[in-house]
């Protein structure tokens, strides 16, 4: 009997299982199902724990920020308390100030007024005691122009200046008058109340023109010149450490480059740079060396080289990496079906490689040219093993 005949040519039904082979396979398959939904608890489990640690994340970073919000709307709520504060203070202290400067310069009336009174006084003409009233109401009138000069951001010098003229006169007249009727001490006394009253005031008036002006204190003036002297260091100072790298690298670029350099310094004084600039070395690259910049001939070439060298070790036949990458894990032959052979799963797949169990009918039957050729074979290998023995 032939090879050929010996085998099928069509399906045939497979052997009946035994009882215990089938509980076998149930129990396996149970142990399988079993396994899988262990599997799929397990994944589902850490998906829950990762979920979990995201959400407590998302809500310590929540947290973070709202804290963050909340610390930064206290520090402005502080810091608007405290410039409110500084605010009335500097109110306050301006009223007080205005409010003791007035009471001062009412107290000085109070004194130099009766001295200048009864210096003026003379039976023979008794209309000179409108005298000390003109000399103090011009004098503060003159203030007063001054006040409403500032406010009216206009100049008030001269309504300054001619009030201490008036207060300065006035102090000469109490002066001598006093010194000559009651004595030093009282010339000097009602002197120094003439000029007192309308200096303090002015001083209070000047205050006002330096802050409608914005001028600042000698302090902050010395201040801000320091900080100014120090930005200018760190300005000169950062110039210098920029010149300096600027030098060593042309340094540099001179040295490994020098016919590139050469380029880039013609280029530079026929475009009327006093330095090269990068534009200028970019320009000059390409026109030297024809590539990118950082690219010459010689790194072109050995890269097309290094190139050709990976693809000849990919394509080597005798490359064993080559044949463990690219395992053949498919059927050799399969039945035809409507699903394409490259679209069907092999059993090999997810078995560890294992060929799969064959059955009678699973693939196509030879031809009878390749039965034949079978046959012919089988009949001459016996006497082929003959005469090589």
């Amino acid at each position: 009997m032939s090879v050929t005949e010996l085998r099928p040519t069509g399906r045939t039904r497979p052997a009946p299982k035994s009882g215990a082979k089938e509980a076998a396979e149930a129990e396996a398959l149970r142990a399988k199902t079993a396994a899988g939904a262990a599997a799929a608890d397990i994944a589902n489990q850490l998906k829950a724990a990762k979920a979990a640690a995201d959400i407590a994340k998302g809500q310590a970073e929540a947290d973070r920020i709202r804290q963050e919000a909340a610390d930064a709307q206290r520090e402005a709520a502080r810091l608007r308390a405290e410039t409110q504060a500084a605010r009335e203070k500097a109110e306050r202290s301006a009223a007080q100030w205005r409010s003791w400067a007035r009471a001062i310069a009412v107290i000085c009336v109070v004194v130099s007024l009766p001295l200048q009174m009864m210096a003026f006084w003379s039976p023979h003409a008794p209309f000179l005691l409108a005298a000390p009233l003109v000399l103090e109401g011009l004098a503060w009138a003159l203030l007063k122009g001054a006040e409403a000069a500032i406010d009216d951001h206009r100049p008030s010098w001269h309504y300054r200046a001619l009030a201490g003229a008036v207060a300065l006169f006035a102090a000469t007249v109490n002066y001598l008058h006093g010194s000559t009727a009651f004595g030093l001490g009282t010339g000097l006394g009602g002197a120094f109340c003439s000029l007192a009253g309308p200096m303090v005031w002015d001083l209070h008036e000047h205050g006002r023109i330096r802050k409608r002006d914005g001028k600042v204190s000698r302090r902050q003036r010395r201040a801000q010149a320091k900080h100014a002297a120090a930005e200018a260091a760190e300005k000169l100072a950062a110039e210098q450490r920029s010149e300096g790298e600027r030098e060593a690298l042309a340094a540099t670029r001179a040295v490994q480059w020098p016919q590139v350099w050469e380029r880039t310094v013609a280029l530079a004084a026929a475009m009327g740079e006093l330095y090269p600039s990068e534009a200028t070395w970019k320009r000059a690259w390409d026109d030297t060396q024809g590539a990118t910049l950082g690219d010459t001939a010689d790194s072109i070439a050995a890269k097309v080289a290094a190139k050709a060298a990976v693809r000849t070790a990919s394509n080597d036949r005798t490359n064993q990496v080559e044949k463990v990458e690219k395992v053949q894990v498919e059927s050799q032959m399969t039945r035809p079906a409507k699903t394409p052979a490259a679209k069907r799963p092999d059993g090999r797949r997810n078995n560890g490689g294992t060929p799969p169990v064959r059955r009678a009918g699973d693939t196509l039957a030879y031809s009878p040219a390749a039965r034949r050729a079978m046959s012919l074979a089988a009949r001459t290998r016996p006497a082929r093993a003959a005469a090589a023995s």
